[in-house]
Formats: C-alpha cells, sequence, structure tokens
C-alpha cells in the first residue's frame, strides 16, 4: 500500500512540472505575440530609452517594476493596484496614450499581462544601477599649494648683496631676483622720463608739458612721492585701473545672448569700481561688498531723507553678481536659475581665485583641489540670492531701488496722495461734464433750429460761384467777394508777381500757427 502511495505522489510531481512549463510557454507565446508588439506600437515612441518621459521606460520587465517619477508602473499579479492599467483606463488624472485612449482588446491584453506577473522572457535589466558613491578625491601637496589657497602672510624681504640700491622693501625682491641670475639693475631713468613712466603707469595718459616742466625743475628730495600722490589722486587713476577689475567682473551694459537687453543702471556698478580704486578701498572690504554688500548692517550715512552719496555703495556693489551673460528666453526656468547660478559660481572663483571652478558641476576637479562638494556648498549660497525677478520667458533680472526706508516710505505717501488727488479730478470732470449735459438735454427745440440754420446754409452754399474775371458774370444776391490776400491782419506773406498777372498767393513765413483776419462792411443783417 505504501508503494502505491509513493507512486501517486511521482505522478502528481510529474504533471505538476509539465504544467509549470506549459504556464511558461503559454507567458512567452502571450508576450511575444500581444504584448511585445502592443508596447512598441503604443508605449516605447516616449516611454523608452534614455530620455524617456516622465523617466518611465517600457522596455524591461525591470524598468516597468522600477517605474518613473509617478513611481512603480504596475505590480506583478495585482493589475487592479497597478498604475499602468489605471492610465491606460483613463481612471486616473493621468492617462495614456494622451491623444486617444486605447481599444478596449488592448487594454484588456495589458491587464492580463500584468495579472500572469508581467512575464517578460529572457528580460534584461534596462535601468541604470544606482551609482557607486565616489571615493573622496586625493589633492596632492603640491595641487594644495596654490597660491590662491594659501593664507595671506607677512615675509621678510630676501637677502641682497647690493643693499645701497635698495630704496623699499619692494626693491629687496626685484634685487635677489637679479642677482639670481647674475643681472645688475639698470641705470636709474631721468627726470623727463621717470615723469613720463610714472604718469604712464599710474593714469594711462601722458603727461602734460608744464607738468614735466615743473617736474624736471623741482630740486625737492620728495617730489617723486608728491607726483605719485597726486597722480594716486587723480580721477584717472581710477578710471585706468578699474578696467582691470570690471573686464574680470565680466562688466558690459547689456545682458547679452539671446535678448540682449540693455542692463540701464549697470553704470553705477561701473563707478563704485571706480571710485574705490581711488579712494584705495580695502580689498577685503571690496570682496564683501560686491558678493554680499546687501547683507552688510545698514551704515548710519544711510538714514534720513538725505543719505550720502557712499551709503549705498554696499548694495550697488552686488551688480557684480548680477552681470554676466543670461538667457533670458530660456524654456526650462530650473535651468535657467542653475546656468545663472554657475556663472556666478565660475566668475566668482575666476576673479578671486584665478582659476575656473565650473567643471566641478558635473566632476571633482582633476588638477585643482575643488571637489563637486566645493561647487555645490557655494552654489547653494547663490541659490538663495535673487538674481531674477522670474525665469519665464522673457525673464527679468531683480533690482532694487537706492532709497532709504524714510524715502521709500515718504514716496509711497506722495504717490498714494496723488492717486486721490487723481480721483477728485476725475469726479471734478464728472460733475461738470454731467452739468452741461443735464443743461443740454433742457434746449432740444433750440439746437434743432440751429443745426436747421446750419442745413439751409449749406444748402445756400452749394449754389455760390467764383466771380473770376468775367465782366458779365451776374452778381450774386448776398455774396461779398475779397481776395485771400487782402486780408487786415495776419502773419502769412503776400506774394503777386510770381504766379501770373492778378494772381495771389499766401505763403508761409515760418510762424504757427498761420493767421488772416478780414474787416467786412455790411449793408444790413442777413446771410451773405
Amino acid at each position: 500500500m505504501q508503494r502505491t502511495v509513493v507512486w501517486l505522489f511521482s505522478i502528481c510531481l510529474l504533471v505538476t512540472a509539465k504544467s509549470l512549463v506549459a504556464a511558461e510557454t503559454s507567458d512567452a507565446a502571450f508576450f511575444e505575440t500581444k504584448v511585445r508588439p502592443l508596447l512598441i506600437a503604443k508605449c516605447q515612441e516616449c516611454h523608452a530609452g534614455d530620455k524617456a518621459k516622465a523617466g518611465l521606460r517600457l522596455d524591461s520587465r525591470e524598468a516597468v517594476l522600477a517605474g518613473g517619477e509617478s513611481g512603480t508602473a504596475a505590480i506583478a499579479g495585482k493589475p487592479d493596484e497597478s498604475l499602468l492599467i489605471e492610465v491606460i483606463g483613463y481612471r486616473n488624472a493621468l492617462q495614456m496614450p494622451p491623444k486617444a485612449k486605447l481599444p478596449d482588446a488592448e487594454i484588456a491584453v495589458l491587464t492580463e499581462w500584468v495579472r500572469r506577473g508581467i512575464p517578460w522572457p529572457n528580460s534584461k535589466s534596462t535601468v541604470a544601477a544606482p551609482a557607486a558613491k565616489m571615493a573622496a578625491t586625493d589633492f596632492t601637496e603640491e595641487q594644495k599649494s596654490f597660491w590662491a589657497f594659501q593664507k595671506v602672510r607677512r615675509d621678510l624681504p630676501p637677502p641682497v648683496k647690493n643693499e645701497a640700491w635698495i630704496r623699499s622693501p619692494i626693491d629687496q625682491y626685484i634685487l635677489a631676483d637679479l642677482e639670481a641670475q647674475g643681472l645688475t639693475p639698470a641705470r636709474e631713468a631721468d627726470r623727463r622720463t621717470l615723469i613720463r613712466r610714472v604718469t604712464l603707469d599710474l593714469t594711462g595718459l601722458p603727461p602734460t608739458p608744464d607738468e614735466v616742466a615743473d617736474f624736471t625743475s623741482e630740486t625737492a628730495v620728495d617730489a617723486l612721492e608728491r607726483l605719485i600722490d597726486r597722480l594716486l589722486a587723480s580721477p584717472r587713476y581710477g578710471e585706468r585701473w578699474a578696467r582691470h577689475w570690471l573686464d574680470v567682473a565680466r562688466y558690459a551694459d547689456s545682458n547679452g545672448l539671446d535678448e540682449n537687453l540693455a542692463y540701464a543702471t549697470a553704470f553705477r556698478f561701473r563707478d563704485y569700481v571706480v571710485k574705490a580704486f581711488r579712494e584705495d578701498k580695502p580689498y577685503d572690504r571690496f570682496l564683501i561688498e560686491q558678493i554680499a554688500g546687501d547683507l552688510l548692517p545698514a551704515e548710519s550715512t544711510q538714514q534720513g531723507l538725505n543719505p550720502s552719496a557712499e551709503a549705498f555703495d554696499g548694495l550697488i556693489a552686488t551688480g557684480f553678481l548680477c552681470l554676466g551673460a543670461k538667457m533670458l528666453a530660456e524654456d526650462d526656468p530650473v535651468k535657467m536659475q542653475m546656468d545663472i547660478i554657475d556663472e556666478q559660481v565660475d566668475t566668482v572663483a575666476r576673479a578671486v581665485m584665478g582659476l575656473t571652478m565650473g567643471c566641478a558641476r558635473c566632476h571633482d576637479h582633476k588638477f585643482d583641489p575643488i571637489t563637486a562638494e566645493d561647487y555645490y556648498g557655494l552654489a547653494g549660497i547663490f541659490k538663495s540670492t535673487q538674481t531674477m525677478d522670474t525665469f519665464t520667458v522673457v525673464a527679468r533680472w531683480h533690482e532694487r531701488p537706492l532709497a532709504t526706508t524714510q524715502q521709500l516710505q515718504q514716496r509711497d505717501e506722495r504717490q498714494q496722495l496723488a492717486s486721490t488727488q487723481k480721483q477728485v479730478v476725475e469726479q471734478l470732470k464728472a460733475d461738470a461734464t454731467e452739468a452741461i449735459l443735464s443743461e443740454a438735454r433742457r434746449h432740444p427745440g433750440a439746437y434743432l433750429l440751429a443745426a436747421t440754420r446750419e442745413f439751409q446754409l449749406a444748402e445756400q452754399l452749394k449754389g455760390a460761384k467764383p466771380r473770376g474775371n468775367e465782366p458779365n458774370l451776374r452778381e450774386l444776391v448776398g455774396v461779398i467777394l475779397i481776395e485771400a490776400e487782402d486780408y487786415a491782419r495776419g502773419n502769412v506773406l503776400k506774394e503777386r508777381s510770381n504766379y501770373g498777372k492778378d494772381i495771389g498767393v499766401l505763403v508761409n513765413r515760418g510762424e504757427a500757427p498761420n493767421f488772416t483776419e478780414y474787416d467786412l462792411d455790411l449793408e444790413k443783417a442777413t446771410t451773405y
């Protein structure tokens, strides 16, 4: 009896195994004949490849299970809980395909496919595996020794042999290099050459003949020092040397790129830089104002209704961040914002550290000790900076008024007062108009009679004929003939000689408006 049970159990196992093979074959055939052609024809045009819409790929079983931006596309064996079946059945706010619903037969095929467990023979994953976390980049000591990463320190000038030649610590550095190369300094320049070199170097302009004459005849020991002080105080000094920083700060009077709109107030940043050089503003303060001047504490000079000229230097200086080329007609607002931030990060790095930082937007630098983490740490700060008012086409950069709180309050009060007075004026006009109309509505008969007289006069004048020069022309009753040039008063010229015999013409004398007035002698009161 026991052997019979074992044999029957073996038969059951064999039957079950054959059923499984048959089911697998049936699922594979169902997918290849029904599902795959449907996915290719109706789905994979948008949901396949690296640029699949909404991040959803329908080109492998793993991709279907992974889903896209809205989550898992399907749950094996559970079509009623699968997003894919909801959207193709138009039971969701999201409806696919968007242009037209699939036929019921095709919906039934995909529903059955999910119910069967989403079979996909020999499916290979098309979903990118999560990237392994990159190991921290190890930078060499040589890379970290770049001058921009060093702390400011005071060094002692190098020793030199010819100490008698030294007049300032800077001379020691120059002479040390010369002596290391086996060279000696050139002879001292004469005074005419010296003033020309110094003036051209500091102002970019040659000295005037009078300046050359004054300096060459100067006998004081500190003549050169006083010359340099005078040139440093000159507006030309600030204009010449500010140009170098303005180049670094990519200064321009327009936005460039697609729309190329004008920066109407860019000149304020330019003048700020010129003044900073002319007044020898400390370098650290110069940088802080341009990167975060709007966050500096308000100075006492910024209060009241008459702030000083320097009160808004910090605010004006932040134009450094707003300058630069921007794609104002960019369709993708997120891309526009991140591109602007990238340009700001790279500009700061170039201007302050003398190296590019834009490459770290995608990866650690290969040669400079800058990581992508460093880049996005700085980018995060600039992302909180309001550079633009909007990122929609056509975008517009953000501008702030150069005024104190009191000035803005006073402006708002005056605008409110002007708005109130405008309403008063409009009401007065409306009242006056209504008064005129009300009075006019009381006299319709008088207006009709006046209109009738005008109509009759117009009909009368239709029959009027010019007198002309014909002697037998019938005299017209009620007609007075006056030549146009025979006016009593006017500001035009009379021309009687250039247009033929007895022909007079009125000519504009240049004054405006032109006018003529005539005096008429009437025999009686009537229509003429």
